[in-house]
């Protein structure tokens, strides 16, 4: 590591190249995995937005498009930039306050929010003088409980630093205690921390951003803090672990009410903050307010200026197979949404070393064998037809090869949909893929390995080796194998030279036009297609053999793989070797 005159920080790897750069004070977490940046204002907004969409699908379906506030798309998630502006490449830590808005936008989409302030207000009817406090108390309350949610994986750490920034932002601009605003936001950093028992300490005299003089809190907050304290719980364990939105809703709403109820005592003659006209009607003071409404609409016209600009940048979305594969099957009507994908993670070395070594001799014996000779050499196996250049060069040796060719292009094409699931079932399968595509991988440096899933209502496909790297994605989502089946055929089809493809699955099709168009369309397009049950149930057994006939094979343990394996690859590799018309 060497430092240079601007202070900037150089990681170099072992080999003495620059890995990134490190800028000191703008340091964050999005440092270990934002490299695609760019100096360039537009350039860099853009980038930033498609890393925020990508780790927006961690969160859950619904939360739909994410844009910049001033670019126009309907039922998106407009984020305001204002907090990013400035400096580009936006340094790591403002990258990690925009995550973290992000995070606890997107929950608060997913987990209903919207509907459930309108049912509340409904349920509530809050009197006029009351309804500012009324949407403060319960956005607030929203908030403890999507950051508790956002606790639950490391997205956390992003939800604290929005979290952080909000409070600080807010208790810079208070009035004179005590305020229902001061108090709730007080409350939030207590029990949406994400140590769990930070909250159970109570309140002490917490004042910041320099407010040292307007005296002790505890007098105000100690007993309304206490009161809000008690759904805590409730909020972080009982209501997540409720299957169903709207039951969720329906809990958080009594929840609120009761709360509710009891702390309007305590708050009934306090101000929300500065913008409470019914408490604070002569206040006078709006430059602050309208300095920040005036930033806010200056970047929002900077985004409607870059908004055609940003769209056009904006990579395009991924590759749309759906009316390829209509073209292809005879049941079109019932074809599932096929896009690809390249959202991953990297993945864990599961390969069995074991069992990779019988593998090896199974896709070794299925090969095609040819000698190639390297003549000319300085040592080695004396070159009869050689021996003149004795007594010139010496160069009389020559050294045998052996290299093998499988043939045919080969695929593997692996069933991540939500029946794997279950760890301990993806472990396996894992397990089972990764060493099998690694024995492959040794004779074949041109063999493919794809995954597939479902994420918001489209069959995505996902090559998950790349570049020498495993990769994986999340099992989740319904099974389309007879569409995968298809995509996958037509983005690795290779003119003049047959396919192989080796199908993963533990179930049958149960969303799409199902597999026996695809059987149709590999047999039409010189694709041999090979499917292997894993971790199978005797029903799913038997609705694979009724999918796939004689083309499925059963592993119930990773010990049968090579045989079954063996038994599979070797009467494919002995068919013609025509190539394709």
């Amino acid at each position: 590591m060497a430092k240079n005159r601007d202070t900037t920080l150089r990681l170099m790897s072992c080999t003495g190249d620059v890995k990134r750069f490190v800028i000191p004070g703008e340091e964050g977490y999005s440092d270990f995995w934002r490299r695609d940046k760019s100096p360039i204002e537009s350039v860099e907004l853009v980038k930033l937005l498609v890393a925020i969409r990508k780790l927006s699908t961690f969160i859950g379906r619904n939360v739909g498009e994410i844009v910049w506030s001033g670019m126009e798309l309907d039922n998106a998630l407009a984020l305001d930039p204002t907090p990013i502006m400035g400096t580009y490449p936006v340094p790591a830590g403002k990258t990690d306050l925009m995550v973290g808005i992000m995070v606890q936008e997107a929950y608060k989409r997913v987990e209903w929010s919207e509907r459930l302030r309108e049912m509340f207000r409904l349920r509530v009817q809050p009197p006029t003088q009351y309804e500012y406090k009324f949407d403060m108390f319960f956005s607030v309350c929203e908030s403890v409980y999507v950051d508790g949610l956002a606790n639950k994986s490391v997205l956390g750490h992003y939800a604290e630093v929005a979290r952080d920034w909000r409070i600080v932002k807010t208790l810079k601009s208070l009035i004179k205690p005590p305020t229902l605003s001061e108090m709730l936001h007080l409350w939030w950093r207590l029990a949406a921390h994400r140590d769990p028992e930070l909250y159970k300490q109570g309140h002490s005299d917490l004042t910041l951003g320099g407010l040292v003089m307007r005296g002790s809190l505890d007098q105000y907050y100690s007993k309304p803090m206490q009161t809000m304290n008690s759904i805590v719980p409730a909020l972080r364990h009982d209501c997540p672990a409720l299957s169903s939105v709207s039951d969720r809703c329906d809990f958080r709403l009594d929840l609120y009410e009761k709360l509710w109820r009891e702390v309007l005592g305590h708050i009934r003659f306090w101000p929300g903050d500065r913008s409470d006209r019914f408490m604070m009607p002569d206040m006078g003071d709006d430059d602050d307010l309208a300095q920040e409404e005036a930033e806010q609409a200056a970047v929002k016209a900077t985004i409607v200026n870059y908004a055609n600009l940003i769209e056009a940048a904006l990579p395009q979305k991924n590759r749309d197979f759906t009316d390829q594969i209509k073209g292809n099957v005879a049941n079109f009507e019932n074809v599932a949404r096929v896009e690809g994908n390249d959202i991953v993670m990297m993945a864990r070395n599961r390969v069995d070393r074991h069992l990779l070594h019988k593998l090896e001799q199974v896709v070794r014996n299925a090969t095609d064998r040819r000698s190639v000779f390297n003549r000319g050499l300085s040592s080695g196996k004396i070159h009869s037809r050689r021996l003149y250049r004795a007594h010139t060069t010496g160069a009389v040796f020559q050294q045998k090869n052996h290299e093998f060719d499988m043939r045919k292009n080969v695929v593997l094409l692996v069933d991540a949909t939500g029946s794997m699931a279950d760890p301990t079932q993806w472990d396996q399968a894992e397990m089972i893929y990764q060493t099998l595509f690694a024995a492959i991988l040794e004779y074949t440096s041109n063999a493919r390995l794809f995954a597939y899933n479902e994420v918001k209502n489209a069959c995505r496909i996902t090559e998950i080796y790349r570049g020498g790297r495993m990769l994986t994605v999340l099992p989740h989502g319904r099974t389309a194998s007879g569409e995968a089946i298809i995509a996958t055929a037509l983005n690795t089809r290779t003119p003049g030279k047959k396919t192989l493809l080796i199908h993963i699955t533990d179930g049958a099709s149960n969303w799409g036009c199902g597999v026996p168009d695809a059987i149709k369309y590999c047999k039409g397009n010189g694709i041999s297609l090979l499917t292997l049950g894993i971790s199978c149930s005797l029903s799913s057994k038997q609705s694979l053999r009724d999918e796939y006939g004689s083309l499925v094979k059963f592993v119930d343990k990773a010990e049968q793989l090579p045989k079954l394996f063996g038994e599979l690859i070797i009467s494919e590799m002995r068919e013609s070797r025509t190539p394709q018309t």
